[in-house]
């Protein structure tokens, strides 16, 4: 142990500092303001202009009638409503960054929200004499304690906008649904490049992608698919500067949040060549193994069996397309078996192995996906 002059133990002093220099550094994104403010304030807000709904958040998450009425239902009975949050951008003007699913039913019942039909609320479980009412035909009385109820709204000021929206929607993740990385993922792919997030949409659903995944209908209902695309064009890119990371970092979501962004940046990035070599690339799998693709290998019953195996597809599908001509030209029988062989490799065997940090797996496997499938 490293002592100074006074006693202190040098590591941990060296610790602390780093800590407090991280901590300084994280405190200065984010800035914050409140206010409170009644839901006529904000109605008035949204028609002016001043107050509005990022696409990227309206498109990925819908409350049912339902869902809605019974939140309309809370503020009459006079429930605390949780804060909204907005980022303001430049000109002053406020984004709405979680909340949305709360002021979009306030404006579609006032029949302000563009693009929708007023909404006709539903039966209540304490009001259940609400069904039926619109706006139009809702009780004055009613009409008053919805716009005379009050919010709480925290600001964000902000230089990083877009990064620093998402990053705040993805601590917050409320409003009643719970969200999967990648469904929350996706506000960040939207509000980056709208276009690479409707090729990447579509991507999910090529036939023969999906046939070689024996996944769940709960592993597709979370956009795990689509996941993997985003970490196949990842590892693919080959551009990830790993000493960026700790390698301590047990998941791989803030590593994937961080390298899609580069990703969708990367001006040499050409997301249509891409995906034609990715749909060339499942398009061999299937032929040859189909749903067997990512399953592991038993050398005793001479078979492939179990469930995905994460691990089988990031150490296959990179290699396999970086190195698509030579692996095209190799006959089936012999690709099937260098997959076999694949599964007591050392190096397969040791990136793989339970316990591996998540980062370290995934540089390691991308390697060897490359190396493995190049002779």
């Amino acid at each position: 142990m490293a002592i100074d002059l006074w006693g202190r133990d040098k590591n941990k002093q060296m610790k602390e500092e780093e800590l407090l220099k991280e901590l300084a550094e994280g405190r200065k994104e984010i800035k914050t303001d409140s206010y409170s403010m009644s839901i006529g304030e904000i109605l008035n807000l949204y028609t002016e202009g001043e107050l509005q709904l990022d696409p990227a958040y309206q498109r990925l998450f819908r409350w049912t009638d339902e869902q809605k009425s019974n939140f309309i239902e809370s503020i009459l009975l006079g429930i605390p409503i949780p804060p909204i949050f907005v980022a303001q951008k430049e000109g002053g003007k406020w984004s709405v960054v979680d909340g949305v699913q709360r002021i979009s039913s306030i404006l579609q019942l006032t029949g302000e929200l563009k693009n929708k039909e007023p909404l006709t609320l539903t039966t209540t479980r304490k009001l259940p004499s609400l069904e039926g009412f619109t706006w139009q035909t809702l009780p004055d009385d009613l009409k008053r304690i919805l716009k005379r109820s009050k919010f709480g709204i925290n600001i964000i000021l902000t230089e990083n906008s877009i990064q620093a929206q998402y990053e705040l929607f993805r601590r917050l993740n409320t409003g009643g649904l719970h969200l999967e990385p990648q469904e929350i993922r996706n506000c960040l792919i939207i509000m980056l490049s709208e276009p690479f997030y409707d090729k990447i949409n579509e991507l999910k659903n090529y036939p023969n992608y999906k046939s070689t995944l024996p996944l769940s209908d709960e592993k597709f209902k979370i956009e795990h698919h689509m996941e993997l695309i985003v970490r196949y064009f990842i590892a693919k890119n080959g551009k990830t500067k790993f000493e960026d990371y700790k390698v301590s970092y047990t998941h791989l979501s803030e590593f994937i949040d961080k390298e899609t962004v580069k990703l969708i940046e990367d001006e040499t990035f050409n997301i249509d060549i891409e995906i034609a070599l990715f749909k060339k690339v499942f398009d061999l799998l299937n032929g040859i193994m189909g749903a067997d693709s990512f399953k592991k290998y038993n050398e005793v019953k001479d078979r492939f069996e179990g469930p995905f195996v994460e691990s089988s597809f990031e150490a296959i599908v990179p290699g396999l397309s970086v190195n698509f001509d030579f692996v095209k030209a190799i006959p089936n029988d012999q690709l099937i078996q260098k997959v076999k062989d694949m599964y007591k490799d050392p190096v397969y065997l040791q990136y793989s192995e339970r316990g591996t940090k998540a980062i370290s797996r995934f540089k390691g496997l991308t390697e060897f996906s490359k190396e493995y499938f190049s002779k």
